[in-house]
């Protein structure tokens, strides 16, 4: 039973796409040559829109449709036969040259492009010969060729599309079709017909010498086109806008970061941030809702649809977009743009706040690590007290050590806590230097230093916070070098510099390790006799205060540093 003609005929026109063209095309012709005017003739309309169905590249001509589809479907051929008309014909043909025009932009193979540009010129001569010489019969006509003539030689052409070879469409118009081209010839085929009767009626012509000058005129307007869409010489043409402006239809990149630097500033959490920009998005006509995924975060405006667009960036960001309908290929690169620059300012101002953090507790860890540094050289000033009062000797010599030394501790260890509360200015830390080398030398006066003391100017003032701190890390330091190596002569000097007082703390020790002496100021170092970050702090509250400390000298016999203001 599957081998009834038929069935075969049917075959072998499914796999011959263009002998359903031809046959659409012939029966065109006979309808468009008077025949419209034929009630008999009339009823080859429904065969023409059949043979269109299954011709046509945009749905399957195998597939099923419903019983209302096909009600509706049936109607409307039924509608179209009772009131077929040459205006009517003009339409169909200019929709159809259309088609067969965004085929021509699809395919790739030379001799399948050949057959459909064949195709699309023998509708273009049906139109001009057949249907619109049909729509004011008494007005044009061809002369001086015969109408009569053309109505049975002009079918011989269709033999020739035959032999050409075509493929089946895929049956998906974003494959088989080309939209936009074609609707540029449908306009094309628009233009022509109604440029050849405005040229007839206002030159006062004849019909074929209009169409000849206005196929004329138009093929040199194409050709001016043509060369302004893509000149040469380096020039960039039209074109090049026109491809940027489509990629960016509805949100042009530059206005989008417009958009993130307005929100940026005006939202620095960037959580907040996120939501601000995805609501931005809502704004644009084609998106109906948005979707964001931020670590633990999780938000959404507008409404939900099936068609989506996903960006992430990991597990730290996931970011959705809605549409209102399936969106192109060029929306979903645009959009995927639109939100990679969303989501890289989110992740740049998460980070922002990460090193706030972290430099947040990094201050508290050096003022931690700083006090914590000073409680340490004030036991250890408690601890030499102990020892010498434990000593024997005269009671009063102790006593009066102790009441020197004791009130310099407390007042040491209260402008210490004081730092846990609040920075100390420099305006209120300020000392005379005379009343501070004095306290320096009591504190120490039970120790092998050597004090030389240059000549400065009455009420010189200097930080106390900082040249304590400096001079407690350098005689702790030197004091512990010299229990480890005899012989060594510790020399502690104020002078007056270029700009301020300037202190040195030296000793006629080994030098330090070269490994050492780079990392010595600039990072904690590991150290025998401490916890190896009181230098380095003491070079950082330096820096904070306008000074530098500096290892002036590095060599056995001589090893000394120096705190002074930065030149």
């Amino acid at each position: 039973m599957n081998d009834f003609p038929g069935k075969k005929l049917a075959d072998w026109a499914l796999r011959k796409p263009n002998a359903l063209l031809a046959a659409h095309l012939l029966i065109l012709h006979v309808i468009a040559f008077g025949g419209w005017q034929l009630s008999a003739v009339r009823l080859l309309w429904p065969v023409a829109v059949g043979l269109m169905l299954l011709w046509q590249p945009f749905v399957a001509g195998e597939r099923r449709i419903s019983a209302l589809h096909g009600a509706v479907l049936l109607a409307v051929v039924a509608l179209s036969t009772l009131t077929l008309t040459p205006w009517l014909l003009l339409i169909w043909c200019g929709a159809l040259g259309a088609v067969i025009g965004g085929r021509v932009f699809w395919t790739g193979k030379r001799f399948e492009r050949v057959g459909y540009l064949y195709a699309f010129g023998y509708l273009l001569a049906l139109v001009i010969l057949g249907v619109v010489p049909e729509v004011a019969p008494g007005s044009l006509t061809l002369e001086p060729l015969s109408r009569d003539v053309l109505a049975f030689q002009l079918p011989v052409l269709l033999v020739g599309l035959v032999f050409f070879p075509a493929h089946q469409p895929q049956r998906r118009a974003g494959d088989a079709f080309d939209f936009f081209y074609g609707v540029l010839l449908f306009l094309f085929l628009a233009v022509f017909v109604l440029g050849s009767l405005a040229y007839m009626l206002i030159g006062r012509v004849h019909y074929l010498e209009a169409v000849f000058r206005t196929s004329l005129s138009l093929a040199g307007a194409l050709l001016v086109l043509a060369w302004v869409w893509n000149p040469r010489a380096g020039v960039a043409g039209i074109g090049s806008a026109f491809s940027r402006y489509v990629l960016s239809l509805g949100m042009p990149l530059e206005q989008w970061l417009i958009v993130i630097k307005e929100e940026s500033e005006r939202e620095p959490d960037p959580e907040r941030f996120l939501a601000a920009v995805m609501g931005r998005l809502l704004r644009l006509p084609w998106v109906t809702g948005a979707r964001w995924e931020a670590g633990e975060v999780v938000g959404e405006c507008g409404s939900v649809s099936s068609f989506i667009h996903e960006y992430a960036r990991g597990d730290a960001l996931r970011l959705t977009l809605c549409f209102r309908q399936p969106p192109s290929p060029a929306v979903h690169w645009h959009v995927d743009w639109l939100l990679r620059l969303a989501g890289e300012f989110y992740l740049v101002k998460r980070q922002t706040r990460e090193l706030n953090r972290v430099s947040y507790q990094q201050a508290v860890y050096e003022t931690g690590a700083r006090v914590t540094h000073d409680v340490k050289n004030l036991l250890q000033s408690l601890h030499t007290l102990c020892y010498a009062a434990t000593q024997p000797g005269e009671p009063e010599a102790i006593a009066e050590l102790l009441g020197r030394q004791l009130p310099q501790i407390a007042e040491r260890l209260k402008s210490t806590l004081e730092k846990l509360q609040r920075p100390p200015r420099v305006a209120d830390d300020l000392i005379d230097a005379s009343e501070w080398w004095a306290g320096l030398q009591q504190r120490y006066g039970g120790t092998r230093v050597v004090w030389v003391a240059g000549y400065w100017q009455r009420g010189a003032l200097l930080p106390r916070g900082l040249f304590d701190s400096v001079a407690e890390n350098l005689l702790q330091n030197a004091l512990a070098k010299a229990r480890r190596e005899d012989g060594i002569e510790i020399v502690v000097e104020l002078s007056p510099g270029p700009k301020s007082l300037c202190l040195k703390v030296g000793d006629s020790g080994s030098a330090i390790a070269d490994h050492l002496a780079n990392r010595l100021l600039r990072e904690p170092v590991t150290s025998d006799d401490g916890l190896g970050i009181g230098l380095y702090h003491a070079a950082r509250q330096a820096e904070e205060l306008g000074f530098r400390l500096l290892l002036d000298e590095n060599r056995d016999g001589r090893v000394a540093f120096s705190l002074a203001i930065r030149p």
